[in-house]
């Protein structure tokens, strides 16, 4: 790992972390919305760029790759705060939001290859 990466990775965590926040202090008072919410988008978006890149990758570098992936969606997603709001909530609250994530994060990894492979072949 270059200087170079660890610093488009911290970049990248800047600015996902930044936009994780800003939807949650947006969407405090619709707990834990705003946490299924960054997670099914995250993991959608992460599994959309995985597919994106692999597809071309003679025109995206590793560093750019890394500050996309693990630094913007890797700091997006907040699946350390749901299992922070489990002990928060009552269990039922917990355990749907837990399924949601879950189950849904699963769809949204197959929404987003469906949607990336297709994107990928028209270009």
């Amino acid at each position: 790992m270059t200087m170079k990466t660890i610093l488009a990775v911290g970049l990248g965590g800047i600015i996902g972390g930044g936009l994780r926040e800003l939807i949650e202090l947006v969407m405090a008072n619709a707990a834990p919305v705003g946490t299924i919410m960054i997670n099914l988008t995250g993991t959608f978006l992460s599994a959309l760029a995985v597919v994106l890149i692999a597809g071309n990758l003679q025109q995206v570098t590793q560093v750019t790759s890394d500050f996309v992936l693990v630094g913007i969606l890797g700091a997006f997603t907040t699946y350390s705060s749901m299992l922070l709001e489990m002990v928060e909530y009552p269990i039922g609250v917990a355990l749907a939001e837990v399924s949601i994530s879950i189950i849904g994060g699963v769809i949204a990894v197959f929404l987003a290859r469906w949607l990336g492979g297709k994107l990928v072949k028209n270009e």
